[in-house]
């Protein structure tokens, strides 16, 4: 029967120095600051009230559930959401609600430098090519998190910003329903989930890189130049470079640190799922007893 020991590349994917309650004790300040600024100095208006609270609360169940039995599911799973909180309380200028967002995020990025060495100390740079690992980890995360300050405007932030993305869309062609602004919302989120966490992530990268090539065209970036800062709307700079960093993911997969390389160490994910996960099959398979 299968083992329940974590397998051996996982064995040191968790912090050991830097406590989880640290981040327990911030997100319960972050949250705490997102109900002041919602009802005590209310600046954070209607449903973005319910995603601020709602976001930061689930981020620290998860912290406190999920983290101490899986650091990499618990880390990623509870940053995002977190993330997106985050950027609302920025979109409505909540600066209590800023300032505890940056010093939980400190916390977060102690954690993973944290987790991170432990792991160097363990394996080295040989095997997972480790150095490399981290590195594309950390890239992945941003670009993949890039998009929380795309979607957050148009599903998290509240009824007027997405009105307000209403008449954006209005402008690139779209019929005035609202409906371009969730699909697009949602696709960005999606791409968040699969490029940022690491979930289905060669799809994810190719479903970024589609997304980001449709946009280039409905932006008319492309008639405005190269550079990003040319008028009127700005260049194909910035959508090219997303449109290659996602299409990179789509190459390899996400890596050890992610939601897919949790799923395929435990032998959770079925076998005609891989070839959208990583380019090969993994190095090793979870072992049997």
């Amino acid at each position: 029967m299968k083992s329940n020991t974590v397998p051996p590349s996982f064995a040191a994917l968790r912090p050991r120095f830097v406590p989880y309650w640290l981040l327990w004790l911030a997100l319960a300040g972050t949250t705490a600051a997102m109900i002041y600024s919602s009802f005590i100095v209310p600046v954070i208006p209607d449903l973005a009230c319910l995603s601020t609270i709602g976001l930061d609360g689930l981020a620290l169940v998860i912290t406190v559930v999920v983290m101490p039995r899986n650091f990499v599911v618990g880390f990623l799973g509870s940053l995002l959401p977190f993330v997106i909180s985050w950027r609302v309380a920025a979109i409505h200028g909540s600066v209590p609600g800023m300032a505890c967002s940056t010093a939980t995020f400190i916390i977060y990025l102690l954690l993973y430098a944290d987790c991170m060495a432990r792991d160097w100390t363990a394996h080295g740079i040989d095997g997972w090519n480790n150095h490399l690992q981290w590195q594309t980890a950390i890239l992945r995360i941003y670009f993949g998190f890039d998009m929380v300050g795309h979607f957050a405007e148009k599903l998290f932030a509240g009824i007027h910003s997405f009105h307000h993305m209403e008449h954006v869309f209005v402008g690139f062609g779209f019929p005035p329903d609202g409906q371009a602004v969730i699909i697009g919302g949602l696709c960005e989120l999606s791409v968040a989930i699969g490029v940022g966490m690491g979930f289905m992530t060669r799809l994810a990268g190719i479903g970024g890189a589609a997304y980001y090539l449709i946009a280039n065209h409905y932006g008319r970036h492309f008639g405005d130049g190269f550079t990003w800062n040319n008028a009127p709307v700005g260049g194909w700079e910035y959508p090219m470079l997303m449109i290659v960093a996602f299409a990179s993911f789509s190459i390899a997969g996400a890596g050890k640190f992610s939601i897919d390389g949790w799923l395929i160490d435990r032998g959770l994910l079925p076998g005609f799922l891989l070839p959208l996960c990583v380019s090969a099959p993994p190095d090793h398979a979870p072992r049997d007893i």
